[in-house]
């Protein structure tokens, strides 16, 4: 019974293994690529199965052990910046005049939700300057009619079909410039407005692009991620990108992003921040980013 379980265990060992090794193919296919999600998942299993196979297996096992080890090493590897006693990439500012301060909250609504008081309660508490609200449609637009006494200024784009994502993106400040780009023909909006802060005026992106799946490569997901970034990086103005990015900060794309828009990404040395899936028990992973450039500071995360 007990070799019965070694070998068990060691074939689940392997199967980790090779969940680590195959994100490392520079390749866009959907099955390839959703394997960068679960990667704190997968350490946490390869931890658990390496004691468990060495308590098993011993000496005998040396092989399949060594292989685990370098496979737990590469995700800790990638997932150690976003851990709480990691190097921060954005210290807290000291202090921030309240008059100077600029408020981002972000939604993602699920389509197949209807509960759009629980979102309106939610903006009423946190306050926010500015409220990215994804996945939107229609009726979204008509149930959060309410919030035009919060956010005098509003830019929303409705999808054609319920296949597709809507957005809507609330301001406290005149939004000026603002507009809803499909790069590459996509149905999926990309939001680029600058806000007037009476303290600085500030461009704000909002992202959120189709994740990889079944028949719908990741191209079109980096390629918009990437967009915003260029539009960031020639701007000339501070910017800030939200969104749901369909992506993880630890991925190559959104690594990418953060260099070609010159971003600072506040989760770095905060902790992971999973936010989907918000019913799962485990099988959660931070979807959403929220980055700025340099120019701003960081007062509550």
């Amino acid at each position: 019974m007990r070799k019965w379980i070694s070998r068990l265990v060691a074939l689940l060992l392997l199967i980790m293994v090779a969940a680590t090794v195959i994100p490392m193919v520079r390749a866009d296919l959907w099955w390839v690529r959703m394997f960068d999600f679960p990667r704190m998942q997968i350490a946490a299993a390869l931890a658990v199965l390496i004691v468990l196979y060495a308590v098993l297996a011993g000496w005998r096992g040396i092989v399949v052990t060594l292989l685990s080890l370098a496979a737990l090493g590469v995700q800790l590897l990638a997932l150690w910046p976003y851990q709480p006693f990691a190097g921060k990439m954005v210290e807290s500012a000291a202090q921030c005049a309240k008059e100077d301060r600029l408020r981002v909250l972000m939604v993602n609504v699920q389509r197949s939700n209807e509960d759009a008081q629980q979102v309106m309660e939610l903006a009423r508490d946190k306050q926010p300057d500015i409220f990215l609200v994804l996945e939107t449609n229609e009726r979204w637009d008509r149930d959060l009619a309410p919030l035009g006494d919060l956010f005098p200024h509003k830019m929303q784009a409705i999808p054609k079909s319920a296949t597709y994502y809507g957005m809507h993106v609330y301001a406290t400040h005149p939004i000026e410039d603002g507009e809803f780009l499909y790069p590459f023909g996509v149905q999926t909006p990309l939001f680029v407005g600058n806000i007037a802060h009476p303290a600085r005026t500030v461009e704000f992106l909002g992202i959120h692009p189709r994740p990889p799946q079944r028949g719908q490569p990741s191209t079109m997901r980096d390629a918009a991620v990437l967009t915003a970034a260029r539009i960031a990086r020639e701007s000339g103005r501070v910017s800030i990108a939200a969104g749901d990015y369909n992506a993880t900060p630890w991925e190559d794309t959104t690594r990418r992003a953060l260099r070609i828009g010159g971003f600072l990404d506040p989760r770095q040395g905060r902790g992971p921040l999973v936010s989907f899936d918000a019913k799962s028990a485990w099988m959660k992973w931070p979807l959403d980013q929220i980055v700025f450039q340099p120019g701003l500071g960081l007062v509550e995360f």
